[in-house]
C-alpha cells in the first residue's frame, strides 16, 4: 500500500509541473511490473499497473497542452502517420465487444484467465479480459499519439534520450535490489513493490542459480525489459555526445544486458542473439554508408568486443565449474527446452488460437478472447485478416520512416528505435500472451513517425514541453 501511495503521488506531482517528469516516470516505472497503483482488492482483484496508468496520464497531459489535441489527433487521422494504427485499434475494440458473442460457444480457446494453476481449452465466451485489452490497446495508441505531438516540441529528443537513460538506470536498481536481498535472504523487504495480483515466481532457480526477475513477476519479464532497454541505449548510444556516450550510455546499456544475461530466461537469451547479430550488421552499415567521424569509435568498439569476448572464453576454459554451470543452464533453457511442460503448454495455446483463426473464417475471436505464447498469431486470432493487415502496415510505415541526414541526432535516436524493434518483435514472438504491444513499443512508433514526419515537414516550431 505505501508504494502504491508513493507512486500516486509522485504521478500527481509529475503531472501538473511543466516539463517531461510524467515521460520520465512513465520510463522508470517499466521496470515495476508488479507494482499495481491501485491495490487489487480495491478494484475487484484486476491489477492497475503504475506504467499503464503514467503512461495513460502523458496522454491525457499532452492533449492539455496547446495544441496537444490538434496534433494527436492529426496523427491518427492521416493514413501516412499513425492513421493504420487507429484504424487498427478501433478494429480491435470493435472485435473485442463483437466477435466473441458472435462465436460463442462454436470455437475452443484457452482463455486468458486460467481457472485453476494449469489452463484448459474452453468454448469461446466474452469475459472481462475482452474489456482489458481493448483499454490497453486504446491506451497504446494514445501514448503512441502522445509522443508522435511531443515530438514536434522543441527539446525532445533530449528529453527522449534522458527518458531511456532513467528507464535503463532502473533496470540496474530493480535489478540489483533483487540480487542483494536475495543474497542476504531479505527478499521480503522488495515485497511492498509486489502489489499485482500476479503469481509471482521469485524462488525459481535453474541448474542450482537463482533466476533475476528485479521487481517483475518472473525472470522472462525482466529479462524481456532488461534487453529492450539495454538494446534501445545500445542502438541509439551515437544520438548522445561522446561524454554522456561514455559515462553513461555504455555503462547503463551493457549493465541492462548482463542482467538480461542473469534472468537465464530463453527469450531474453534469443532476444540478445538477436541484439548481436543486428549490432554485428549494424557495424558493417556504418562502415560501409555511415558518417566519417563515427569511424574511430567504431573501430574501437570493434576491438573492445573482441577483447570481451577472448576474456570470456578463457575464463569459461579455464574453469572446470563455471563450464559445467554454463552447460547446465543451457541444457535446461534451450536444448531441453521443449521437453518441459511450461514449453508444451505455451505451444498448446499458440496452436489452439492458430486453429481459432481458421474456425473464425479469417476474421478473427476478439481481442482478450485467447491466450498464446506468440503475440503475433494472437493478433492473427484476435482480429483475423484485416487487423493483420492493418497491423502489418503500419510497422512498414514505422520502418520507412525517414530522417533526413542533415539532424543527425535524431537520425541516430531513430535508427536505433528501429533496430529496437527487432528486439522487441523477438520477445513478442516468443512470449506474447496477449495483442497488447506495449508502451515502450508504443513510444517507438511515436517518435518514428513523430520525428519523420515534422523532420521532413519542417513543422517542428511549437511551444516548449
Amino acid at each position: 500500500m505505501f508504494a502504491s501511495l508513493v507512486a500516486l503521488a509522485l504521478l500527481a506531482v509529475a503531472f501538473f509541473r511543466p516539463g517531461n517528469m510524467v515521460l520520465y516516470l512513465g520510463f522508470a516505472f517499466m521496470s515495476f511490473g508488479t507494482l499495481a497503483i491501485i491495490p487489487p482488492s480495491f478494484v475487484g482483484g484486476t491489477t492497475i499497473l503504475a506504467s499503464a496508468i503514467t503512461f495513460l496520464a502523458l496522454a491525457g497531459q499532452q492533449s492539455l497542452k496547446p495544441m496537444g489535441t490538434q496534433w494527436m489527433l492529426s496523427g491518427i487521422t492521416r493514413l501516412g502517420d499513425l492513421g493504420l494504427l487507429f484504424l487498427f485499434t478501433i478494429w480491435a475494440v470493435l472485435g473485442a465487444f463483437f466477435l466473441p458473442r458472435a462465436f460463442q460457444g462454436e470455437i475452443l480457446v484457452y482463455p486468458m484467465r486460467a481457472l485453476g494453476l494449469v489452463s484448459y481449452a474452453a468454448p469461446l465466451q466474452p469475459t472481462s479480459s475482452n474489456i482489458n485489452q481493448a483499454l490497453n490497446l486504446v491506451i497504446d495508441c494514445g501514448v503512441a499519439a502522445a509522443v508522435y505531438a511531443m515530438s514536434r516540441r522543441p527539446g525532445f529528443t533530449d528529453s527522449m534520450k534522458r527518458a531511456l537513460l532513467i528507464g535503463g538506470v532502473f533496470v540496474v536498481i530493480t535489478g540489483l535490489a533483487d540480487f542483494l536481498t536475495a543474497s542476504v535472504g531479505l527478499g521480503g523487504l522488495l515485497d511492498p513493490f509486489r502489489t499485482a495480483s500476479y503469481v509471482l515466481m521469485a524462488d525459481s532457480e535453474v541448474a542450482g542459480a537463482r533466476r533475476l526477475i528485479g521487481l517483475m513477476a518472473e525472470a522472462s519479464g525482466f529479462g524481456s525489459v532488461a534487453v529492450s532497454l539495454g538494446a534501445l541505449l545500445f542502438f541509439t548510444r551515437y544520438s548522445y555526445d561522446v561524454k554522456t556516450r561514455f559515462r553513461y550510455v555504455y555503462p547503463i546499456s551493457l549493465v541492462c544486458l548482463v542482467m538480461a544475461l542473469m534472468s537465464t530466461s530463453s527469450t531474453a537469451y534469443a532476444a540478445l542473439a538477436v541484439f548481436f547479430a543486428l549490432h554485428l550488421l549494424d557495424i558493417l552499415w556504418r562502415m560501409m554508408f555511415g558518417l566519417k567521424k563515427f569511424s574511430g569509435p567504431l573501430f574501437y568498439e570493434i576491438i573492445l568486443s573482441f577483447m570481451a569476448l577472448l576474456l570470456l572464453v578463457s575464463v569459461v576454459a579455464a574453469w572446470a565449474e563455471a563450464q559445467a554451470t554454463i552447460m547446465s543452464m543451457l541444457d535446461s533453457i534451450i536444448f531441453n527446452k521443449k521437453q518441459s511442460s511450461s514449453y508444451l503448454e505455451r505451444s498448446a495455446w499458440t496452436n489452439q488460437a492458430f486453429q481459432a483463426f481458421w474456425e473464425s473464417n479469417g476474421v478473427g475471436i476478439g481481442v482478450g478472447g485467447a491466450r498464446t505464447s506468440n503475440f503475433f498469431v494472437n493478433i492473427l486470432a484476435s482480429t483475423g485478416v484485416l487487423g493483420v493487415l492493418l497491423f502489418g502496415l503500419f510497422i512498414a510505415r514505422v520502418f520507412f520512416a525517414r530522417i533526413p541526414r542533415e539532424c543527425p541526432e535524431e537520425f541516430e535516436l531513430v535508427h536505433g528505435f528501429k533496430l529496437t524493434l527487432f528486439v522487441a518483435a523477438t520477445v513478442a514472438a516468443l512470449a506474447g500472451t496477449t495483442p497488447d504491444y506495449g508502451t515502450l513499443v508504443a513510444c517507438i512508433f511515436g517518435v518514428c513517425v513523430g520525428l519523420a514526419t515534422h523532420k521532413l515537414k519542417g513543422d517542428t516550431e511549437a511551444p516548449p514541453l
